[in-house]
């Protein structure tokens, strides 16, 4: 940050007198207070990065205003857990596992990302996502996505369309239904057609639950959701709290698909206690591949990070756990000029 330390020296620190946050909960709406100057930045993805973004760029009528656009990789992991006590899609046997897997194999992930993140994140091949200390840049992206994999797991350990109705029954002939929770929100009905479309091309009937995000949560911390899909932020460098979803001895809060693998669990304790080096990486890959194997949680993408600001802005940087606002100035004049 040469240019930017040069272009604040002088300045009396800290140089904003406070921060005001907007609650905005639809992307639509948040982008148009942006463009209309009641907010200083943002920070974009899915459908507003299709609306802003040639690609990575930013449009000529954004770079025309003065709008400055980052772009980084950002330590993130989203990914939908199975909740391993429930009766439709938990438990640990042979066929309750080829289950979780066949349907990790038939959800399209590449899909996912280009259309619904438009591009802006990257296929998650690890549950530390690149910025993180146990992160291992050496595993091979490569796409889980196969339907016609999925469709043999399935038949093999005896999920049939015994009816032939186009969907399959259980190993012992009972009906198989996959409940999904998901938010009323415009985004996820995208993402809940795709899973339902996926599902539904392997033999899986999918219905999904649409309520608030504090309801899940609660219906979550309860153990009632067989399915549902999360997003963590590491806020260390090692990467240790999205490790410790899959923790045995964490809480439900932190562990939503309560499992309990005493591998795992020793490899996470062994982390914890580990300095960073090739022995913590060997651990992290390791947890990647029971989490692979078991299928607590299928993995969808790590974050690309896109904030726009605004020309009156001066400091802002971008850095692996998001902005770094020591530096950070806005002059009021012309920001007041701008929205006139």
């Amino acid at each position: 940050h040469r240019d930017l330390v040069a272009r604040m020296k002088g300045r009396k620190l800290p140089a904003i007198g406070r921060v005001e946050v907007s609650i905005i909960e639809e992307p639509t709406p948040e982008l148009l207070s942006f463009t209309q100057g009641s907010l200083d930045l943002i920070g974009i993805g899915g459908d507003t990065a299709r609306r802003v973004l040639d690609g990575e760029r930013l449009k000529a009528e954004y770079v025309q205003r003065g709008i400055v656009h980052h772009r980084g990789a950002s330590p993130y992991l989203t990914f939908t857990y199975f909740n391993i006590d429930d009766p439709a899609v938990g438990g640990m046997s042979n066929e309750q596992v080829a289950l979780r897997r066949a349907i990790a194999m038939g959800f399209d992930n590449g899909e996912l990302i280009r259309v619904l993140f438009a591009g802006n994140a990257l296929p998650a091949n690890q549950l530390l996502p690149p910025g993180v200390s146990g992160h291992d840049p050496s595993l091979p992206v490569k796409s889980l996505y196969d339907p016609a994999g999925a469709k043999a797991l399935l038949e093999r350990f005896g999920f049939r369309d015994r009816d032939g109705d186009g969907f399959r029954e259980r190993p012992d002939g009972a009906p198989l239904t996959v409940l999904r929770a998901t938010l009323p929100e415009s985004w996820y009905r995208e993402v809940d057609l795709l899973w339902k479309k996926n599902m539904e091309a392997i033999g899986i009937r999918m219905n999904v639950q649409q309520q608030t995000f504090s309801e899940l949560l609660n219906l979550s911390l309860n153990g009632k959701l067989p399915m549902f899909n999360l997003g963590y932020r590491p806020l260390a460098p090692s990467g240790y709290e999205i490790l410790q979803t899959l923790w045995g001895k964490a809480p439900h809060d932190t562990n939503p698909s309560r499992s309990r693998l005493a591998e795992y669990d020793a490899a996470y304790e062994k982390f914890v206690a580990t300095p960073d080096g090739p022995e913590r990486v060997a651990l992290a890959r390791k947890m990647s591949e029971l989490a692979a194997a078991y299928v607590p949680m299928t993995l969808h993408t790590h974050g690309i990070a896109n904030v726009l600001v605004q020309p009156w802005v001066d400091g802002y940087a971008l850095s692996a756990f998001g902005a770094s606002w020591k530096y950070l100035d806005i002059d009021l004049a012309k920001r007041r000029a701008a929205r006139k």
